[in-house]
């Protein structure tokens, strides 16, 4: 459960760019491999980190040349980390308020022995649900505040949107209906590491035109399911009417996971989420 330890659930398996690199050539091994993110090393040895949300924040729009800059200008260190004995909820609750998807996890030594992600806690949270009541829809947790384009706005100012609102996901509209969806994993694998004309190029050439809509009285464990199930992070609701009515992230559903009300001990974890979240005063990115 969420009260086990990071060991428990943390991947061995990273993604890694040495520091002498360009901005290109970790853009393009996180595409390549499907990525959101890649640890940057020096002589093996992790000094940084470097996701897709730093692609949106510190090289789209930005007056660098991503072939010719080094990765060390653009990546995050130091690096935050969380020791390998620590428990889920404690990791969850520090990746949670710093709005991190990822944490390097620490070992005995003091050494980078894996990572976590908030898609492996979704794992957890998903597979402890299956099954259980529960009477709680994701109409009374999505965000009502949608924020969208027109499918004629060019890529440009679409990534400046995201940028100024501070998201990772926009909807993209035609004629007022949503026809398609344009994440930070479209900004990495559509626009980054490919040849685009930003200014000229409209939205809709790159957005995910193939995206999923659940219905606002769906419940919260249906939607934690499709979510890890298709490796969304984001999945627009629909209301009675079929119109978009809102939108459901990862954050929304693993903070309300507790609406699941699996056990005693789950409830007390989720309980120790909520103290942690509202006394942690301070926590540097990473």
């Amino acid at each position: 459960m969420l009260s086990n330890k990071v060991s428990e659930i943390m991947t061995r398996e990273m993604t890694t760019v040495e520091v002498s690199s360009t901005v290109f050539a970790a853009m393009e091994v996180m595409a390549a491999k499907n990525v959101g993110r890649a640890v940057i090393t020096d002589n093996q040895v992790p000094v940084g980190i470097f996701t897709e949300h730093d692609v949106l924040k510190r090289v789209m729009n930005k007056k660098l040349e991503p072939k010719k800059t080094g990765i060390k200008r653009v990546m995050t260190s130091p690096i935050d980390t969380v020791q390998q004995e620590a428990h889920i909820v404690e990791a969850l609750g520090k990746m949670y308020k710093s709005k991190f998807r990822h944490l390097l996890v620490r070992g005995e030594k003091g050494g980078i022995v894996g990572m976590i992600s908030m898609r492996r806690i979704l794992k957890l949270a998903a597979e402890s649900g299956r099954g259980l009541r529960e009477t709680q829809t994701i109409g009374s947790i999505m965000s009502a505040d949608l924020i969208t384009v027109d499918a004629s706005q060019s890529i440009y100012e679409t990534i400046e949107l995201m940028i100024k609102k501070e998201t990772n996901c926009i909807l993209v509209l035609s004629a007022g209906e949503p026809k398609g969806i344009f994440t930070e994993r479209d900004v990495l694998k559509r626009v980054a590491v490919k040849e685009i004309d930003t200014k000229k190029t409209p939205i809709a050439e790159v957005m995910t035109a193939d995206f999923v809509t659940m219905p606002h009285s769906a419940l919260v464990g249906e939607v934690l399911v499709e979510m890890y199930e298709r490796g969304f992070r984001h999945i627009p609701v629909l209301g009675d009417s079929g119109a978009l009515v809102g939108i459901v992230s990862m954050r929304d559903v693993l903070k309300y996971a507790e609406a699941l009300d699996i056990d005693e001990s789950v409830r007390r974890t989720w309980k120790e989420i909520a103290e942690f979240w509202d006394s942690e005063e301070e926590y540097t990115p990473g």
